[in-house]
């Protein structure tokens, strides 16, 4: 038993430890794999799409008779909703909507039983407006037109939170629309909006489409970092968007929310150690789909406060690093 175990943490850490170069399989075998796996990503433009398309492709590589795809939805509140309504199997979701579907708070009626496979990376919060916007920081954005996302978005969330946190509600609101990113975009570039939100990560093919093609500039957020944090959510954290990102002029200073992926509670644990290995083990597929792949790491990825690790990632964690526990 214990020379089956060492063996089993060997193969698992090798594989980490190659994954970027080569792609490991390290996969446990699954007792029953499902027909069909739905992701439920992101917009098409954005990098939750591109990060699940490029692990659907390695889930078809590692489960054979699984049909995995990922699919085009509205983002983290309609991806969670997903999951609970059982027309997907695992999803992407923003940590500070996750906190409120373990609550059953916000846009969730009731508690949604998740369960974490890994931290992924953070989501930069773009504050878009027009180069020659008077607009210098959120608190301006009093009266303007405003996307805040699409419905049912993290994006919508956390756009509605900054702007509270800013002072920008009652007499002072803004003229709020919901639109995805690449809507917001057309809509900012054609003079129909002053303003637009976007969670997402580095780069955001919409947004660097905007900027290849209209004069445009990142509002900064970073002076409303500890508001957030006493008022919603301490795992906000501090993240700069850089000049050579988008090509911009100078850097960006702001706040950013990081991703997990998610399954229900009741995915079988095997299934969910599989799927674990598979994102650790594919880690060079999943970095050309996009380069945010490259912030997923052992360390951090169990670092998935508020949603608890699922018991089967938790035993490919132990695996590779003794001691994580799954509570």
């Amino acid at each position: 038993m214990r020379r089956r175990a060492r063996a089993r943490a060997a193969l698992a850490t090798a594989c980490l430890l190659g994954a970027v170069l080569t792609g490991c399989a390290t996969g446990p075998e699954v007792a029953e794999p499902p027909a069909e796996l739905v992701i439920a990503a992101g917009e098409s433009s954005g990098v939750y799409y591109r990060y699940g398309r490029g692990l659907a492709g390695a889930l078809a590589t590692e489960l054979p008779g699984t049909d995995a795809t990922a699919v085009v939805t509205r983002g983290s509140v309609d991806n969670i909703r997903r999951l609970a309504d059982g027309s997907a199997e695992v999803a992407f979701a923003l940590a500070d909507t996750a906190a409120e579907a373990v609550t059953g708070s916000g846009p969730f009626d009731a508690p949604v039983p998740v369960r974490a496979i890994a931290r992924l990376y953070t989501n930069a919060v773009h504050v878009v407006v027009p180069a020659d916007s008077p607009a210098q920081r959120v608190a301006d954005l009093a009266g303007l037109r405003v996307s805040v996302g699409a419905p049912g978005s993290g994006t919508e969330l956390t756009a509605m939170r900054l702007l509270e946190v800013a002072g920008v509600t009652g007499e002072r609101s803004a003229a709020t629309e919901r639109l995805g990113v690449g809507d917001s975009a057309e809509a900012l570039a054609a003079g129909r909006l002053d303003a637009f939100f976007w969670s997402g990560g580095l780069p955001t093919e919409g947004i660097q489409e905007l900027v290849d093609t209209a004069p445009v500039r990142l509002l900064p957020t970073d002076d409303l970092l500890v508001t957030m944090r006493a008022n919603h959510a301490e795992y906000v954290v501090e993240q700069t968007i850089r000049a050579s990102v988008y090509g911009l002029p100078a850097d960006v200073s702001g706040i950013g929310v990081p991703n997990l992926l998610l399954v229900r509670a009741d995915m079988p644990d095997d299934l969910a150690e599989a799927l674990t290995s598979t994102l650790f083990g594919s880690q060079a597929e999943l970095l050309a789909a996009h380069p945010e792949a490259r912030h997923l790491d052992l360390r951090s990825a169990i670092t998935t406060t508020p949603v608890p690790l699922h018991p089967g990632a938790a035993a490919y964690y132990r695996a590779a690093k003794p001691g994580v526990d799954d509570d």
